[in-house]
Formats: C-alpha cells, sequence, structure tokens
C-alpha cells in the first residue's frame, strides 16, 4: 500500500489557479473596505493615515501571492515590522495587518509547509513584538497567524488526500478493466483453441471423407452430393479461421484486408444447393464487396433456417440491386412434413439475430417473421455506400 502523499508544492491547474485569483481579488477588496471604513470611523491623524496607506499597499499586492508569494511575504512581514517599530506604539495596541492572515493562508497553500510555516514565524516575531511582549499582543499575533496557518494545512493536506483518493480509485477502474480485458482474451483464446482442436478437425474430416466419395463413387447424384459437401466444409473452414483469428487477437479482418472479389460466395451455387428458386433484379456490381458477402450471408442462413424448420417447402429467393441499396427476400410457404426435432434443436438460436446485428452495422434494415399465411419471410435492405 503506498504511503500518503507528502506536503509539498502542488502543480495547479488552470482552475485551481483562477479560484485562487478570483479569492485573492475579493480578500483583497473586501480588506480594503474594511480598512478605509475604520480610518474613516476611527482616524487618529496622519500615523492612521500612514497606516492605511501600509494596509492599502498590503491588499493591492494580495493577488499577486499566486505568482509571487515570497515577495508578498516579505511585504507582509515588513509592513508589520512598520506598524510595531512605529514611534509612540505599544505593545498592547500593536496589531498587524487585517490581511496578514489571508497571506500566511495563501503561503500555506503555494509554499512547502516548512517554509510556509518559516515564513509565518517571522511574520509573528514583529507581530508580538517579541522585544516587548504583552499577552494581549501574543494572543493576536497567533490569531493572525499560526491559527490560519494550521486552517489552511488541515485544509490543504485534506484536500491533496481526496485528489490522492480519486486517484487511486481511478487507478483501481483502469487495473479492473485491464484484468476483464486479459480474462476476456484468455477466453477468447481458450475458445479458438477448441474451435481449433475439435471443429476444426471434425470439420475437416467430413470434407476429406466427402472428397473421397467424390472420387470413388459412380453414381452422379452421389458425386454431386459429395462435391456440395466438400465445398460447404471448404467454406465452413474458412470462416472458421477468421472466427479463430478474431477470438485469438480480437481483431476483425477489416474490408481493406480481404480480397475485393470476396463476395462470401456464388449465390446461384447456394440456391440450387437448396433448390431454391432465385431472381436476381439489377447489376451485383453496384455494391461494394462487404454488401455482397452480407447479402450472402442473409441469403445463406435464411435457406438454412427454411430447410431446418419448413422441410420441402419451396423457397423463393429475390435480390434486386437498385444502385443505392440492395435488397433480399428469402420468402419459403408452410412445410410439407413434419419438421425433425433433432435439426431444429441442433442450432444456436443466434441465426436471425446474428443477421440482424450484421445488416444494422452496414446501415440497413432487417426484418423476419411470417407471412401470415403460415410461410416464413425474411427481408433486408442494405445501402450501397457504407462507411
Amino acid at each position: 500500500m503506498r504511503a500518503l502523499p507528502r506536503f509539498s508544492r502542488p502543480e495547479l491547474i488552470v482552475s485551481d489557479r483562477r479560484i485562487m485569483l478570483w479569492a485573492a481579488f475579493g480578500a483583497a477588496v473586501l480588506c480594503a473596505v474594511i480598512q478605509i471604513v475604520l480610518y474613516v470611523a476611527y482616524a487618529r491623524g496622519a500615523s492612521s493615515l500612514t497606516e492605511l496607506a501600509l494596509n492599502l499597499l498590503l491588499d493591492a499586492s494580495l493577488p499577486l501571492v499566486i505568482r509571487f508569494p515570497w515577495t508578498v511575504g516579505a511585504l507582509a512581514v515588513a509592513v508589520t515590522t512598520v506598524f510595531a517599530l512605529a514611534p509612540g506604539a505599544e505593545a498592547s495596541r500593536v496589531a498587524p495587518p487585517v490581511a496578514a492572515p489571508i497571506v500566511v493562508s495563501f503561503l500555506v497553500v503555494l509554499l512547502p509547509w516548512r517554509q510556509a510555516f518559516a515564513c509565518a514565524a517571522v511574520l509573528a516575531v514583529p507581530a508580538i513584538p517579541i522585544w516587548s511582549p504583552s499577552w494581549g499582543a501574543l494572543y493576536v499575533a497567533l490569531s493572525a497567524t499560526a491559527l490560519p496557518a494550521l486552517i489552511a494545512l488541515y485544509l490543504k493536506a485534506r484536500s491533496e488526500l481526496v485528489r490522492s483518493l480519486r486517484k487511486r480509485a481511478e487507478l483501481a477502474d483502469s487495473e479492473r478493466h485491464l484484468l476483464a480485458e486479459r480474462a476476456e482474451t484468455g477466453e477468447r483464446r481458450r475458445l479458438a483453441a477448441e474451435l481449433h482442436d475439435i471443429v476444426t478437425h471434425h470439420v475437416t474430416e467430413i470434407v476429406l471423407h466427402a472428397d473421397a466419395l467424390r472420387v470413388t463413387t459412380r453414381d452422379d447424384d452421389a458425386r454431386a452430393a459429395a462435391e456440395q459437401i466438400r465445398l460447404a466444409g471448404t467454406r465452413t473452414l474458412t470462416e472458421l479461421r477468421d472466427l479463430m483469428r478474431v477470438m485469438s487477437t480480437g481483431v476483425r479482418m477489416s474490408p481493406a484486408e480481404r480480397p475485393d472479389d470476396d463476395t462470401g460466395g456464388d449465390l446461384a451455387a447456394l440456391a440450387a444447393a437448396d433448390r431454391a428458386a432465385l431472381r436476381v433484379e439489377g447489376d451485383p456490381g453496384t455494391v461494394p464487396a462487404v454488401v455482397a458477402r452480407a447479402v450472402y450471408r442473409v441469403v445463406q442462413e435464411s435457406l438454412t433456417n427454411a430447410r431446418k424448420h419448413a422441410p420441402g417447402a419451396p423457397v423463393t429467393v429475390t435480390i434486386a440491386y437498385p444502385g443505392d441499396r440492395a435488397d433480399v427476400e428469402v420468402r419459403n410457404v408452410p412445410p410439407r412434413r413434419s419438421v425433425d426435432p433433432t435439426l431444429t434443436g441442433a442450432g444456436s438460436g443466434m441465426g436471425l439475430t446474428g443477421l440482424n446485428r450484421r445488416v444494422t452495422l452496414l446501415g440497413g434494415t432487417f426484418s423476419a417473421g411470417d407471412d401470415g399465411e403460415g410461410g416464413f419471410t425474411v427481408t433486408a435492405s442494405i445501402p450501397a455506400a457504407v462507411t
């Protein structure tokens, strides 16, 4: 545990200097008004006028105490000494200037505490005065020097303690965030290792067996199905590698890092594999690759959902490229045979949520739901101008 901060000259920030400057101006005006009122009420001739002039001189120097604390402190000692050594001054009637307690308070705040108390002690010598002491003068001198110094020291210590505790709280909060980030990074790397050791291994086996079946079988339909399985497994391995990179480093592949022609895959082949009717309107080249990939993912996930939840139902995929956006609609009619609970329970339930997030991040709109006739419709509209 770190020790409490030592009392040293603090590095005042701009707001602290502004506040202290306004406080010094206010104190100077208040002291000047009090002294003028006292002079008018209790004027005693030329000596009183001299005391007033010296007091006003010290008051006028108060705003300078922030930049020149030693100079203002020396001026306060000089004015107090003049009062104590004035002809006819009696020990019982000697009093330090009205601004002396304010000067002492500012010195404690601005100077290291040893130097500030040394200056207060020097100021107390002529304020007593020590060469002709009296109990009344001692009381007045200590009230004008030691008491404000102790009060200012307490306030300074409290302010520095609060500032130190605030910094410690900010540091502790930063450490908590750092530990949370480290834990998150470790968990991502662990999951990436699990994907590499388990999922990737099994998908690779599927691809290899599908390729072997494609080579050895003599049935054209089986060969075509094996080729589709092999292609799907290869795409899955590519996506898994991208996902493992994200989970290991926390950095997703940016659109600039992908090839310019990386549109996700062949939409025609994707629709043909699921025996879906595909209709494309407009030129797909009017949208950037990142939008084309999003379109592919919307169609891919929608066909997967249709295959799970509406087996045997015809599916229609409509994609339009008006020029400023890409519109996607995937619609299936009610299922023609019963749903396989094993197949529907194998998903994570996050497919449509992930599509919604992907489309929304690109500035588009997404919707999915029943069409009112027992079927299901997924629609997405993605602007071509993606920032």
